[in-house]
């Protein structure tokens, strides 16, 4: 195969570039001879419709137009500014939104409200005002009963009593006696069951004895007999003391005894002393028989009884222990 010199396909290309510029000129020449309007028959495409002048100019004002951008129109400050504006408003929204929703909704959700219908509901209760718990001291000596006598003044102790006694227990038993303040909801003292009879005492006996004491009434066939029991708080000088108190003790017992119907004055203006089972009491007899004053020190207890009998059973309770 022989192949061409580059001289010969330098020549060619420029007779191919002249051919076309011949075939071009007359081509032009042959469509500027057909009136506008009228179709000519393209090789490729068939027949083409050429374009007025009218026509041609809209066209080409149309691509000049298309092929110039038109830029968009710049905003003025004021919508610069209100659109910041809105934006950052918009902002604010969102994020109060949220901060209300999972904090400030969840902390001050009221709680929750019970509608009660009418007929359910209950009107307030009164108030209940507890009163302090009675203290009851334990009794000093064995005994078969306790009774309570409730008081509100202190006329109501002696008037109680009275009618306790009255009853007629069993015969050779031991009965306590307990006397509540029903005002002040307590047991009385030793002090103040002595202030409600008027008992007179000698200074500095409530020094020497304790203020919790047992109050009793021992039955006997002769009748019913009061007698009390405490301890000794301070024992040296009390012996004395108690001598001291026996020229008036009928008389500062008065009240106390004229409920057990204690007539006339004691058979002897003096007390005895009396011994049983080891243990002494002095003692001063009235007229009436098996009635009388009869106290003890033993034992670190002071005891105080109307009758010979009732302080020979708590002498015979305390060698018994």
């Amino acid at each position: 195969m022989e192949f061409l010199k580059r001289e010969e396909i330098v020549t060619m290309q420029k007779d191919v570039a002249r051919l076309r510029e011949t075939e071009a000129q007359k081509e032009k020449e042959r469509i500027a001879q057909i009136a506008p309007g009228e179709q000519i028959k393209d090789k490729k495409e068939g027949a083409v419709t050429l374009p007025t002048k009218k026509e041609g100019i809209l066209a080409e004002k149309g691509k000049i137009e298309t092929l110039i951008p038109k830029f968009p129109r710049k905003p003025s400050p004021f919508q610069k500014v209100l659109v910041r504006i809105i934006v950052v408003s918009v902002l604010f929204l969102f994020v109060g939104f949220f901060y209300w929703f999972f904090g400030v909704r969840k902390a001050e959700k009221p709680p929750e409200e019970r509608i009660t219908p009418k007929e359910e509901i209950t009107p307030p209760k009164e108030e209940i005002i507890e009163e302090p718990e009675i203290i009851i001291p334990l009794s000093l000596i064995s005994v078969n009963a306790t009774e309570t006598l409730e008081v509100s003044i202190s006329e109501e102790a002696s008037t109680s009593l009275s009618q306790f006694l009255g009853k007629k227990s069993a015969a050779d038993t031991f009965t306590r006696i307990l006397i509540k303040d029903s005002k002040e909801n307590k047991i009385l003292g030793l002090k103040e069951f002595f202030e409600v009879f008027k008992i007179r005492t000698p200074e500095n006996f409530y020094q020497k004895t304790e203020e919790d004491f047992t109050l009793f009434v021992y039955s006997q066939e002769e009748g019913e007999r009061i007698g009390f029991i405490t301890k000794i708080k301070e024992e040296a000088g009390l012996e004395e003391l108690l001598k001291s108190w026996e020229p008036t003790m009928e008389t500062d017992f008065g009240n106390l005894f004229a409920i057990m119907n204690k007539q006339g004055r004691a058979l002897f203006p003096y007390f005895k002393n009396a011994s049983y089972r080891g243990i002494s009491f002095r003692y001063q007899t009235f007229s009436i028989p098996h009635f009388g004053i009869c106290y003890s020190i033993s034992n670190q207890y002071f005891i105080f009884t109307s009758s010979g009998k009732s302080i020979m059973k708590i002498i015979e309770q305390f060698t018994n222990q």
